[in-house]
């Protein structure tokens, strides 16, 4: 057992060294090859300074500006920058109340409900957070649940308070709806993520941290914006048919070919998790009617499942979001259970092969973040520029060589 946990322990190094990071390990079509890197704390202002611009204010900017940062620094693109000229545009068009202060509505015993008041997301759940974890260290758990919010980012942001903090943290969102039931072809369920973080001894720890569909929405517009088609089996087209054209051109000017295009973000659907009826899609589709039920269904969202409005600049109410939290301390059950947690990872990374847990890529993303930069795929830092542009707001000097006109947009923001 000795030699299982110290091997098991030193080979996430090992493989880190063996594979290197950015262009070996491949999210959303990134590679390192035209990235633009820029210090986490650089960007994270960046970011803020855009939102407070759009009418955010400061304090809810910066919170927000904070999570999609911490995305980008843990290598998931299509949760980082990749969102602000969706964010600022939301909050420029009033959809989004940048300056909005969320309210805890109700609370009992371990449980509490917050109202969002149709604040930043990051904001609502900060408070929800900070709820949850009050509560857990009174009663040993909290279940906090929020609606009237707005997109929270990445799950794992919300999880980590609770890693931090030496507890067992998990974080749910209802989204848009963006993938197909499975035996329909209509959107009906968000990429509706779930997420727990568990605190191991030695500073190890679980982090899983995933969408219910095969993709979350955001990697194919990741994949837009670096002009890739995406894989099959991500997702489908109006019809119901697999396609892998990520969107379709607006302008007319160019190529029939290219202006036919359907598009997957736009008009098409998701796969769930596990893809089609035939390879167990529904066990996915399943797991995101759970999500809604807990993050929706629960505290009383106005809007559930198919009836969730579009995210786009045209839809005609807010989006009235709906998240659930969950924290336990460990400490309150069986003794011991880091020193378990850490045992398990340790057989689960030396096995044959090249086993890694849930999380290690990401913290080999956050050490190469910090040692390096964070990295930006260069038609997300563009599109940033021309971000900047629009709201007067001073560029990081990486940004300087890039071509702002050759910014695309957001897909799902868009009117």
């Amino acid at each position: 057992l000795g030699l299982g946990l110290a091997l098991g322990l030193a080979l996430p190094h090992v493989l880190r060294r063996r594979r290197g990071l950015g262009g070996s390990i491949v999210k959303a079509g990134l590679t390192d090859t035209r990235a633009v890197r820029l210090p986490r704390r650089v960007l994270t202002d960046f970011l803020a300074a855009c939102f407070t611009a759009a009418g955010a204010a400061p304090a809810h900017a910066a919170q927000a500006a904070d999570v999609l940062a911490y995305a980008d620094s843990r290598g998931i693109p299509s949760h980082g920058a990749n969102r602000a000229d969706t964010y600022a545009n939301e909050i420029e068009a009033k959809l989004v109340d940048g300056v909005a202060s969320p309210v805890v509505e109700r609370s009992s015993g371990c449980t509490a409900v917050i109202d969002g008041r149709n604040a930043l997301g990051a904001v609502v759940c900060n408070l929800a957070m900070e709820t949850a974890l009050r509560l857990a260290k009174e009663h040993g758990v909290g279940v906090v649940a929020a609606r009237n919010s707005n997109h929270f980012g990445a799950a794992g942001y919300w999880a980590n308070q609770a890693l931090s903090a030496g507890m067992i943290g998990l974080s749910f969102t209802n989204t848009a709806p963006f993938a197909a039931a499975t035996g329909g072809c209509t959107r009906a369920v968000g990429t509706n993520p779930l997420c727990c973080f568990a605190p191991a001894a030695g500073g190890d720890s679980f982090q899983l941290d995933m969408a219910t569909t095969v993709v979350p929405v955001g990697k194919v517009e990741v994949m837009h914006r670096i002009g890739q088609r995406i894989p099959a089996g991500w997702a489908v087209d109006r019809s119901g048919r697999d396609t892998t054209d990520p969107a379709e051109e607006r302008d007319h000017a160019r190529s029939r070919e290219i202006a036919a295009r359907l598009k997957a973000v736009q008009h098409g659907a998701l796969h769930p998790l596990g893809g089609g009826e035939e390879t167990a899609g529904y066990k996915g589709y399943g797991l995101g009617m759970l999500v809604e039920l807990l993050s929706a269904v629960l505290p009383g969202c106005a809007d559930v499942g198919p009836a969730v409005q579009p995210w786009t600049l045209s839809r005609e109410r807010p989006s009235g979001f709906g998240h659930c939290f969950v924290v336990l301390d460990p400490k309150r059950f069986t003794p011991g259970f880091g020193g378990r947690l850490r045992e398990y990872l340790a057989a689960m990374r030396c096995l044959p092969g090249a086993v890694r847990c849930p999380g290690d890529p990401e913290k080999a993303y956050e050490e190469e973040a910090r040692a390096r930069g964070v990295v930006l795929h260069e038609g997300t830092a563009t599109a940033l520029k021309a971000l900047a542009g629009r709201y007067g707001v001073e560029t990081p000097p990486e940004f300087a060589a890039l071509d702002a006109s050759r910014s695309k947009p957001s897909l799902y923001a868009q009117a």
